[in-house]
């Protein structure tokens, strides 16, 4: 059905873009064990704020479809936040994070997707039982139908990654059965076709590529002069930017020089 779709593509969505935004996060600090630790903390602390806004909100049950589109811009907002985390810091690219700081950072930019996650969670149970109160056992019904979402979206996201596809392709993959179940769902005319649309029109016109080496050249120009900056390629493992710097060819990786010749 119609609904179940939506949830499954919530799920789908959430695991890409956390995927996702965790690969930026690691770029931006370094893997850093106690980041990363933080990392899951604050975004299940998130969640669960999510969760309380939910229900406190819960008169918005009756928009719960066009809401589920929120998540697209707090990807946006979320990967550029933990693109930019040094620059908000003051923490150079070369230096290590102090704890307190990072602590703090972590909690700032990981909030979008996860209090968007939770939040949406809250919100489907209740328009799920709306939908047809002889179900039964929303929660459990959501919980399942997310986690299968989830699932498919762990396996996609790998597939595009271990082929050397960019994060940003993903974004945009794992984005369209988002909108396509919101079309699908949607009482107003626009929400049926333009959301998926713009989706597939970004995908034709190449934005994906566009926005991965906007995120490329400022990640080059965090460590080095932009004018030497050549290009970047992605493989399994990681994000490679190469350039020219003092006569010699230079490649940059998770935020750090890992290559330089002669």
């Amino acid at each position: 059905p119609p609904d179940a779709l939506l949830v499954l593509a919530l799920g789908f969505f959430g695991l890409v873009s956390q995927t996702l935004l965790f690969r930026e996060f690691l770029t931006a600090f370094e893997g850093n064990e106690l980041a990363v630790a933080a990392f899951f903390g604050s975004w299940l602390l998130w969640v669960a704020a999510g969760a309380l806004v939910g229900r406190a909100a819960a008169r918005l049950e009756p928009w719960f479809v066009p809401l589920a589109l929120l998540y697209l811009p707090a990807f946006v907002l979320q990967h550029n936040l933990i693109a930019g985390a040094r620059a908000l810091a003051g923490v150079a690219a070369y230096d290590l994070f102090p704890f307190g700081r990072m602590i703090a950072l972590v909690l700032v930019t990981n909030a979008p997707v996860s209090l968007v996650t939770g939040f949406l969670f809250t919100l489907a149970c209740r328009w799920w039982a709306t939908g047809d109160p002889a179900r039964g056992l929303p929660v459990a019904r959501v919980y399942v139908l997310e986690t299968l979402g989830a699932t498919a979206g762990g396996l996609v996201v790998t597939a595009v990654l271990a082929r050397g596809g960019l994060g940003t392709t993903a974004a945009l993959i794992g984005a369209l059965p988002l909108v396509v179940a919101v079309g699908l769902n949607a009482s107003a005319r626009a929400l049926r076709w333009l959301p998926a649309l713009a989706i597939l029109a970004a995908l034709a016109a190449g934005l994906a590529g566009s926005w991965a080496a906007r995120d490329a050249r400022r990640a080059w120009s965090r460590l080095l002069p932009a004018a030497g900056y050549r290009g970047h390629f992605a493989t399994a493992q990681a994000r490679y930017l190469h350039g020219e710097h003092d006569g010699q060819l230079v490649v940059l990786s998770a935020g750090g020089t890992v290559e330089a010749l002669p």
